[in-house]
């Protein structure tokens, strides 16, 4: 092989190799953005909530109340690549046995209130503490291709996980799979993959930014304190901005400023799910 066939092939292996790492570290952000956006429809159905059922609610005692619900988590030992490198390893090493300790399931659906003829619509959570009923006898030892079967998914991407919520905790291990769908398979928090719907539904708060609820101080508090103004946040309402790092979000500056409350009437709340 000549000279100059080998540089280009080594020129080419570079570029594949890049470009894997970049996806890769893609879906390790659509995973940590997604557990950043189910605590934020913890946070912001918390507000909802309590501003709607006290009118003359403070924000000592609105913070007091998140404090209280906060959903927290902390992701380590994060790792992606081909699924290719995984399917012979066991199962166990990437999923925690679901057993008879506590698992967090997660309602979730949206919220809607109708002012003045116009109707505003939000994606909540509301997350609440059970106890699991499955055998560790049931878990599978098997390697992962038993067990996730099809050939949808390509590539993946395991963490170990830390979920923190009204004083309990639990560490546990989960797995995400990519390629035509997206599979989150997480035994502790959100039980069928619930954490993967939040992946890509749109958590813009319309209900606090949109109608006369933004006009009370102590929801117009709480949305300024939450703001983000990353320059890569999109911006029209599509959804919130989040931190990867922080595994936090909130509301883009933009979108913030831009967003005139509603007049101040008595909103009419329709819940739908929660």
């Amino acid at each position: 092989m000549s000279l100059l066939k080998r540089a280009r092939l080594a020129i080419l292996s570079v570029a594949f190799v890049g470009t894997a790492l970049a996806a890769n570290r893609q879906d390790e952000q659509i995973v940590r953005n997604a557990y950043a956006k189910l605590a934020y429809a913890v946070q912001s159905h918390t507000v909802f909530v309590e501003a709607t059922k006290n009118p003359n609610l403070k924000s000592p005692e609105l913070a007091q109340k998140l404090q209280d619900n906060e959903l927290r988590f902390e992701i380590t030992e994060m790792s992606s690549g081909a699924l290719s490198d995984i399917v012979s390893r066991p199962y166990s090493d990437f999923v925690t046995r679901l057993d008879t300790q506590p698992i967090l399931q997660i309602t979730h659906n949206t919220q809607t209130v109708d002012e003045n003829g116009e109707r505003f619509t939000t994606y909540f959570a509301d997350p609440h503490w059970s106890h699991g009923s499955r055998s560790q006898e049931d878990f599978l030892d098997g390697p992962v291709t038993e067990q996730i079967g099809g050939s949808n998914f390509s590539r993946y991407v395991a963490a170990t996980i830390t979920v923190r919520f009204q004083g309990q905790s639990r560490t546990y291990r989960a797995l995400w799979l990519f390629g035509s769908d997206i599979l989150s398979i997480d035994s502790v928090v959100g039980a069928g993959g619930v954490v993967k719907d939040f992946s890509t539904e749109n958590l813009f708060p319309s209900v606090l930014t949109d109608s006369s609820l933004r006009s009370r101080s102590v929801v117009s508090d709480w949305l300024n304190s939450t703001q983000r103004f990353d320059a890569s946040c999109k911006t029209g309402k599509q959804d919130v901005c989040c931190d990867s790092t922080t595994i936090r979000c909130g509301v883009n500056s933009e979108d913030l400023r831009s967003t005139k409350p509603a007049p101040n009437t008595t909103a009419a709340p329709k819940k739908e799910g929660l």
